[in-house]
């Protein structure tokens, strides 16, 4: 009896329209604001919005019902890391999260997250960081990732004094009629026509002409965007996360748009990565560098071929750019 209440109440969704309600943002009222940046002074910071957890499981709840999907956590820490806080040399460790959510019908995607081991939430942060991420790839919540971060006055506290207003593409309802930021659409003014004239019950329908373009578009940001980050990344890593993941040599040979995404996010945080490297590079001279690289035995920069490596490689030098000298 009980496999065949479960074989009833958890049934295949309807992947294009899953899909386009995953996408649809969030309602105002689940829209945070963090700080992620703050003048010198401390009296102006720039500010993105974000949704938290349960904002994500409640969509995913609505759509699929609590059996028709679930999520895995699998979490690795890394100990002994020196680093600095409050202007003071600490040893602490990370906490390394990877969360993967499977909806059925629309099978699994990984996301990850990580966080110092001596922050009070560590554990929470990075398992939100993971959990998010991995639902970033079924498109839920992935439009957080159009919002560049706006300039406001803080208060004592640093805290907004007042928060933005969303952008009206950012909208649940003006979402549904078509509304997408700048350059996301078929035709450039916010909205996908229907027909010469339009859709005249506030509706709009794309014909099966136009869906098409819209997905040859679609498809084809996605390749610029991938191979726009070519030059942000070592070029070995960048063809390996392409082969690993893509299972190609070139962007426009992935047909599945769920992977080209993927593919994005991994080339994504491996920029986030080498931005980590710069700054503690600009921390180090040269043969300091280089020192450091033997002892980690890892590759020259340039030449760094996988995310793994890229990872430990990072890790390994904010530890000893912040360790003190023998």
């Amino acid at each position: 009896m009980a496999s065949e209440q479960a074989s009833t109440s958890v049934s295949t969704p309807d992947i294009k329209s899953a899909i386009a309600e995953l996408e649809v943002p969030f309602p105002p009222d689940q829209v945070q604001w963090r700080v992620t940046n703050t003048a010198k002074d401390k009296k102006r910071g720039q500010i993105v919005p974000y949704a938290g957890p349960r904002a994500y499981a409640d969509r995913l709840n609505a759509l699929f019902t609590p059996q028709g999907w679930t999520r895995e956590y699998k979490i690795e820490t890394m100990s002994n890391i020196t680093r600095m806080k409050n202007g003071e040399s600490i040893v602490t460790g990370k906490i390394l999260v990877t969360c993967t959510v499977t909806i059925i019908g629309l099978w699994s995607h990984s996301g990850t997250g990580e966080e110092w081991a001596d922050d009070q939430n560590g554990m929470t942060s990075a398992d939100a960081q993971a959990f998010k991420r991995a639902c970033s790839c079924f498109g839920l919540g992935r439009y957080f990732y159009e919002f560049r971060g706006s300039w406001v006055d803080l208060d004592q506290n640093q805290q907004p004094k007042r928060i933005p207003a969303l952008p009206a593409w950012a909208i649940p309802e003006n979402w549904r009629k078509g509304m997408r930021p700048p350059g996301k659409n078929c035709n450039g003014n916010g909205f996908h026509a229907n027909g010469a004239n339009g859709s005249s019950n506030g509706n709009p329908k794309p014909n099966g002409r136009q869906a098409s373009a819209c997905a040859n578009s679609s498809a084809d940001e996605l390749d610029t965007r991938i191979a726009a980050l070519e030059k942000a990344v070592a070029p070995t890593l960048y063809r390996s996360v392409l082969r690993e993941y893509g299972r190609v040599e070139q962007p426009k040979l992935i047909k599945d748009a769920s992977t080209k995404r993927r593919v994005l996010e991994i080339l994504e945080s491996a920029v986030r990565g080498f931005d980590r490297l710069s700054a503690v590079r600009k921390r180090l001279d040269a043969k300091t560098l280089e020192s450091l690289l033997a002892k980690l035995q890892a590759p020259p920069l340039t030449e760094i071929a996988d995310m793994k490596t890229l990872r430990n490689v990072v890790f390994g030098l904010e530890q000893l750019a912040d360790s003190p000298p023998a």
